[in-house]
């Protein structure tokens, strides 16, 4: 029984090193560092636990904000679409598609019978 669970237990070790490391989504934050919504001004400070408001600063404020101050959780936007499967991406044919002049069905055909 012990050898069944140890054959087990290195079969999902080597797997779980064998996966491909994943893009973070985030940006990781530590213990007390603050964080500011640009939008609405309000900071927040991370606890141990959990994230803290704290109040919503002026204008004067925000001017006066220290370089360490965190004002967005996600990293930028990527300039491509990384798709989770091949499948999902579109076809060199749906692109051409997309690239080339719209037709609407509102307009008449053109007369091929000259």
């Amino acid at each position: 029984m012990s050898r069944t669970l140890a054959t087990l237990a290195l079969a999902l070790a080597s797997t779980i090193v064998g996966l491909p490391a994943q893009a973070q989504s985030f940006i990781q934050v530590r213990d007390w560092d603050v964080y500011v919504d640009l939008p609405t001004r309000f900071a927040y400070v991370k606890a141990p636990d959990r994230w803290v408001f704290v109040r919503q600063l002026d204008e004067e404020q925000m001017t006066r904000l220290p370089a360490t101050t965190l004002t967005a959780l996600l990293p930028p936007e990527q300039p491509e679409i990384r798709w989770a499967h091949p499948a999902m991406e579109e076809s060199p044919r749906m692109l051409a598609l997309r690239t080339t002049q719209t037709r609407f069905a509102g307009r008449a055909a053109p007369n091929l019978t000259q």
